[in-house]
């Protein structure tokens, strides 16, 4: 699996690596950071910011992108494509992820949990 992150995204989310580490967390209600999931159709990931010292037992399967490898929930990967996009709509000040085969989360919220 590999993941582009757009030129937008590509700084923020180096910066944030930089400090911790960042995450692509499917919001599903399992997990330490994952309190209400989603009751809905829709399938919602959020980009994660965990400090170094942060528990990330939950995220078993790393996915190659243009800022180094993101961690991800194992089983999270039946939702992804082996190529996506992160790319950030600026007219709508969102990130969406995409893949070949349509949008997987046209809106996923960066949350730093750091302490």
């Amino acid at each position: 699996m590999y993941l582009k992150v757009a030129n937008e995204l590509e700084d923020r989310l180096s910066n944030f690596k930089k400090e911790g580490i960042v995450v692509l967390d499917l919001d599903d209600g399992v997990g330490k950071y994952s309190k209400l999931g989603v009751c809905s159709l829709d399938t919602s990931f959020r980009l994660l910011v965990l400090s170094d010292d942060q528990d990330r037992s939950d995220y078993t399967l790393d996915i190659d992108s243009n800022v180094g490898e993101i961690p991800i929930k194992e089983y999270s990967k039946i939702y992804l494509d082996d190529q996506m996009n992160l790319e950030y709509d600026d007219r709508l000040a969102l990130i969406k992820l995409k893949s070949p085969s349509g949008v997987i989360d046209g809106n996923v919220p960066i949350v730093d949990l750091r302490k």
